[in-house]
Formats: structure tokens, C-alpha cells, sequence
């Protein structure tokens, strides 16, 4: 085994980094992305349990490959960490959190320090460990906005939720959003709010390179390219964008749109384009690659992903929206959660009424008419994304949980 690196207490004690999510890569998600960014660049050793995709057969090959690669001070150990039917209240899955957690609290002699992804399962492991050696356990909790809209749902889930948050020493909040949620479950709760990060380098393309690939699309040379990039769902407002579109082609504005992304919307939207008669301006592309990620938003010209609530599912803040930043476009973004703070109206983009089909349109038109504003924009932007470049949050982050773990 790695011989592990260590925070000092002011006991001189080596204390223990472990990270646990029930969601990792290769699955594809927000959330453990923000955390994988965090430590890929954390300057001491963290040892990753994860979930394991074994039996997965969409996954275990990919899990593989992705475990082969170099991820920096991450120890990656899988183990299987899902909670059939996500109830702690089935005995198969309460036996499982006494079990694992049991290891986590015996697996160092000296104190530990407990990373945690989500209160909703990643944290019912963490706090049984924490509840068994209370005076050498820390626990850092993230909080990334949506859980707690789910941990309404449920009265076990609410109760859970509250029992962590009370729990943990410290709760790392993607927005002044996702803060807002954590309160009102525990008001005294210790919260930070740190914005979630880009790998602002990884966005900086040749412009032949992008011209070249924003050529394959297929459009006319004169049309301004939109471009969303998520998971198709309902959220996610895809519909609303393409009957925007549909009125704005109408209106005879030059435009293309440009669908990057799977998801159970996927036919719904290819019907709807069909419906709508402007399937020679609409491209989806599904999955891509990451250069080809850097190369898409590189070639677009504006960013659109007015995201709104949906159920108990919301915006915490947006990584995409960093990313089109970083790329010198400007995005517009729903009203609800953390999207405004991951856009500033007006200067990084526009913030808009996702429900609100008018205002969509508008800030659409406003931005494919004024090229000028949407350099202006682009400019602002890419300086945004330098101080939420990744390294940069990850070292706020250290900073947070290091004051944390050198209290007496």
C-alpha cells in the first residue's frame, strides 16, 4: 500500500483522507465530476471508495480502461455501495451502511477524515463511522442542490438528510443556492460556499481547429450556431429552446442548433423537430469525446440551457456553463437554483425564465442580432472561468477543510 500523506492536528496525529461516493466514473454525472476535479489536484494522498460497475455490462469495461489512468493523489478502492431501492429501512441495505461503515471507522489507527459526495446514501456510510469513533472522525459534507428538493419526499429521507448535515463538520455548497437548502434543514449548520470549477486550459483551441469542426455540422457559414450540451431531460428545457428556434428561423434569423448529449428526452426532441419542419437546422450528435467537448463549445456561439425545475430535480449551479466561459461564448441560463451565480446577467450571458417562452425567445434574439455583445460577453467570460479554474477551487477548498481538521 501508498504510504499515506496527512493533515497535522495541533495533537501532531496523521489523519486519515477518504472519499466516498456511491456514483463515480465512468458513469457520466455531475456531482462525482465535482468531486473527482477537487482531488485530482488535492496535494496529499485521498483514498477513493467508490462504486464498482463490475456487473454493469454498459460499464465494466469502461470502468476498467478509466481505472488504469492516472488520477494523482486519488486511491481509487471499488466497492459495491448501492442501496437496493434506496431505503436504509430494508434490512440487505442497513446491514451493508453497519458493515461498511464499521470498516471505514477501524480502517486506520491514527483520526480520520471523511469526504463525502451526497447526504442522501453517500453519507449514511460516513456518519455510522462517525457515530462509532466520534472524537477521531471528521466529516466533510458536499451539498450539491438537488438532494434536498429529493430528501423532501420522503419522510426517511428528511430525516437522514438532517441527521448528516447535523453530523458534519463542515458542508462544502456548490452556491448560495444550495446553501440556502442545507439551512433549512439544519440552521446551524457550518457552511461554505464554493463555486464549482473549469479546466479553463482544455478550452483553449486553435481557431482553425474549431472553424474545421464547426464546418462538419454542415451549417451555412453566416449562421450563428447555439449549442446545448447535458443530459436530455426535462429540466434540462431542451423543447422550449427548439420552439424558440423554430419561431426565430420563421422570423428569417440565420441560425443553427447544435444537441450534444443521450437521455429519455432524446426522441421526444428528435419528434418534436420533425414536428416543427427545421430539421436542417438542428444537429444532435449524442455522446462526444472531450476534445471533442472543447472543440463543440469552441465552435458554437452562444451557450443555451435555461434549466427549470422539474419534481424534485434542479440546477445546484452548472459546470457546462464555466465551460462555455472558458470558451469565450456567452450562455443563457434559467432563473432557478445556482444557474444565476454560474452566469452573471449581463456580462457572462443572460439569465432568463426558463417557463417563459417570450423571454427565451427574446434573450435568444437579442444575442444572435448583436455580435458584438456577444464578444463583449465572450471577453467578460473567459475571465470568469480563470478564477474558477479547477486547481484554483481545489485549493479553497484544501483550505476549508484543512481549518477544520487543525482545530484543537
Amino acid at each position: 500500500m501508498k504510504k499515506m500523506l496527512a493533515y497535522k492536528t495541533k495533537k501532531n496525529k496523521d489523519m486519515r483522507q477518504i472519499l466516498i461516493a456511491t456514483d463515480f466514473f465512468p458513469k457520466i454525472g455531475g456531482a462525482h465530476y465535482w468531486l473527482y476535479q477537487v482531488y485530482k489536484y488535492w496535494p496529499e494522498q485521498v483514498v477513493a471508495y467508490v462504486q464498482d460497475y463490475v456487473n454493469d455490462m454498459a460499464l465494466a469495461d469502461l470502468q476498467v480502461e478509466f481505472d488504469k489512468e492516472d488520477h494523482g493523489p486519488l486511491e481509487l478502492r471499488r466497492l459495491d455501495l448501492s442501496l437496493r431501492g434506496g431505503s436504509l429501512l430494508q434490512p440487505k441495505n442497513f446491514l451493508r451502511v453497519l458493515k461498511i461503515g464499521r470498516c471505514l471507522s477501524k480502517c486506520s489507527s491514527s483520526d480520520i477524515c471523511l469526504h463525502v459526495l451526497r447526504t442522501i446514501f453517500d453519507s449514511y456510510y460516513a456518519v455510522f463511522a462517525k457515530f462509532l469513533a466520534p472524537t477521531r472522525t471528521k466529516l466533510i459534507l458536499y451539498a450539491h442542490g438537488e438532494e434536498f428538493f429529493v430528501a423532501k419526499t420522503s419522510r426517511e429521507f428528511r430525516f437522514l438528510t438532517k441527521m448528516a448535515l447535523k453530523k458534519a463538520d463542515l458542508i462544502i455548497a456548490n452556491s448560495h443556492f444550495t446553501k440556502r437548502q442545507v439551512r433549512e434543514f439544519f440552521s446551524k449548520a457550518q457552511v461554505e460556499v464554493i463555486h464549482l470549477g473549469v479546466n479553463y486550459k482544455d478550452f483553449q483551441i486553435p481557431l482553425s481547429k474549431a472553424l474545421a469542426y464547426r464546418h462538419k455540422w454542415g451549417f451555412h457559414e453566416n449562421d450563428v450556431i447555439l449549442l446545448t450540451l447535458a443530459r436530455m431531460e426535462s429540466r434540462k428545457n431542451h423543447a422550449r429552446v427548439l420552439r424558440g428556434l423554430e419561431k426565430l428561423i420563421r422570423e428569417g434569423l440565420s441560425v443553427g442548433y447544435v444537441i450534444i448529449g443521450i437521455g429519455e428526452e432524446e426522441e421526444h426532441l428528435k419528434t418534436l423537430v420533425r414536428e416543427l419542419r427545421i430539421g436542417d437546422k438542428v444537429r444532435f450528435l449524442g455522446r462526444v469525446s472531450e476534445e471533442e467537448k472543447y472543440l463543440a463549445f469552441n465552435a458554437a456561439d452562444i451557450y443555451v440551457m435555461p434549466s427549470i425545475q422539474h419534481g424534485s430535480m434542479i440546477e445546484g449551479f452548472g459546470i457546462v456553463f464555466l465551460e462555455a466561459a472558458a470558451a469565450g461564448i456567452p450562455s443563457i441560463a434559467g432563473n432557478v437554483g445556482g444557474q444565476p451565480e454560474a452566469v452573471l446577467h449581463g456580462k457572462t450571458g443572460l439569465v432568463v425564465d426558463g417557463t417563459d417562452e417570450k423571454e427565451l425567445r427574446e434573450a435568444l434574439r437579442y444575442l444572435i442580432l448583436n455580435p458584438e455583445v456577444r464578444k463583449k460577453m465572450g471577453k467578460i467570460g473567459r475571465e470568469w472561468a480563470k478564477q474558477h479554474d479547477w486547481k484554483k477551487i481545489s485549493q479553497k477548498i484544501y483550505e476549508a477543510v484543512s481549518s477544520v481538521c487543525l482545530r484543537a
